[in-house]
């Protein structure tokens, strides 16, 4: 007897060991989540760049592309169900005098469970972004949560029809959850350069192991990953417990050192806990320090984008221009010439003598489209100016928050010891930091 019972108590501290590792691991990685939507700044759509960012806006795609909700209806970027029925499960077991008994209870069994998602398009004030739900971690909006019986319809229709199951006790559980078309999304993930199109979207990166979407807004985001990193803590402070005071068991210890184990269990679990932030802590300091660095990069990047983009658009425009220039004044000094011809060499010669060098024009352009160079250039300018703009906006608001934390306790300790430098908010110098000269008469 006593043999059983201590491989079941080996048993259940492998479990609970188990349990304690794989939800402080959780812990953690929700604790780094929670602290990334509280570093990073919310990025526009028109000046995202390549790396880790977080935005916010609407969720949009078009019509006759979105999902569609089995049991709702509704217009969807992600939907999510799950049917279960009810069921009476038969099972024995052993009583006090070692007897077999047969037993009965009711269960919920998973009938049907599916999950589809769709790319759709992030748009805010400035713009759109691309984003690829696949790999993601989602918070969806509850569609449906209801629980049915045989006299309603939903009871079959909801389930495709589905024929009830041998021992079914006439009730099924519905539950729809999803991302609505149109609705506010948070997005916290790596973006990267589309592969059928020159722009940047946000999808699941193997470099970045967080992606995250949530339907509703950073706070909201922040909430859920602050109640999710309590709760896989409370889970693994129980499992650490458990296996403190199962451990003792195993040699059939007083009551005494069970409760020695279990404080201990709960001892270490904390000291872990207490380390490994600590670590991730000074960790994601010096991680947001790098950031403030690269979004100061982008700011030089797009800089110099407009420096070598802006002349090269302008030289293309003032050559169409030109050109667009020397066929209108040959086609007015062609209408003059006809205009002193005599009506006979009109109709002879002189006639004969223009038809050439008209065909030859109309063949070389066969639309002219200056305009049209002008206004790209134009707007050449404006995407430039805003997309820095954008760029200077990100780094000011990123080097604010590092700043912030820099400066007050205990981030400053941190910031002291690893001799984190200052981040200034942007100025513009050099060269490449003035306004760049279009200049179309030259």
């Amino acid at each position: 007897m006593w043999d059983d019972m201590r491989f079941y108590l080996l048993f259940a501290c492998v479990l609970l060991l188990a349990g304690a590792a794989i939800f402080l691991w959780d812990a953690f990685g929700r604790a780094r989540t929670r602290r990334l939507i509280a570093f990073l700044p919310t990025s526009k759509a028109k000046g995202v760049f390549i790396g880790l960012v977080e935005l916010s806006g609407t969720a949009e795609c078009e019509r006759d592309k979105a999902l569609k909700a089995p049991m709702s209806g509704r217009a969807c970027v992600y939907v999510k169900t799950k049917i279960e029925e009810r069921r009476v499960e038969t099972y024995t077991t052993e009583n006090s005098k070692g007897e077999r008994e047969t037993k009965t209870r009711t269960v919920w069994k998973t009938l049907a469970e599916s999950e589809r998602r769709s790319p759709f398009y992030l748009r805010d004030e400035t713009g759109v972004v691309r984003v690829d739900p696949n790999g993601a971690e989602i918070t969806a909006e509850t569609f449906v949560e209801k629980t049915v019986g045989r006299s309603e319809p939903e009871y079959f229709e909801w389930a495709d029809g589905r024929d009830e199951h041998s021992d079914a006790c006439g009730t099924r559980r519905f539950k729809e959850v999803g991302i609505p078309l149109s609705s506010n999304v948070y997005v916290l993930g790596k973006s990267r350069v589309r592969k059928d199109a020159v722009a940047v979207e946000i999808a699941k990166d193997e470099t970045e192991p967080t992606f995250l979407i949530v339907c509703g807004d950073e706070k909201k985001a922040r909430k859920d990953e602050n109640f999710s990193e309590k709760f896989a803590l409370t889970l693994a402070l129980l499992c650490a417990v458990g296996f403190g005071a199962c451990v003792p068991g195993l040699w059939n210890a007083e009551r005494t050192a069970i409760g020695i184990g279990a404080a201990s269990g709960g001892g270490v679990c904390v000291a872990l806990w207490l380390l490994r932030s600590a670590l991730d802590y000074v960790n994601s300091f010096v991680d947001f320090r790098r950031r403030v660095d690269q979004a100061k990069s982008n700011v030089d990047v797009e800089l110099k984008r407009r420096a070598d983009l802006l002349p090269a658009l302008a030289d293309a425009t003032k050559g169409l221009a030109q050109y667009e220039k020397d066929v209108q004044e040959t086609l007015a000094a062609l209408r003059r010439q006809e205009t002193i011809l005599r009506v006979d060499e009109a109709q002879d010669g002189g006639a004969n003598a223009t038809a050439p060098r008209l065909l030859a024009l109309v063949e070389s352009v066969p639309e002219l489209g200056a305009d049209k160079a002008f206004t790209k250039l134009r707007q050449g300018v404006v995407d430039a100016e805003d997309r820095i703009a954008l760029a200077r906006e990100y780094y000011n608001n990123i080097a604010e928050n590092y700043e912030t934390r820099r400066q007050t306790f205990p981030h400053s300790l941190v910031a002291a010891l690893w001799r984190l430098p200052e981040a200034k908010f942007f100025k513009a110098e050099g060269f490449e930091a003035k306004t760049v000269d279009v200049d179309l008469e030259r």
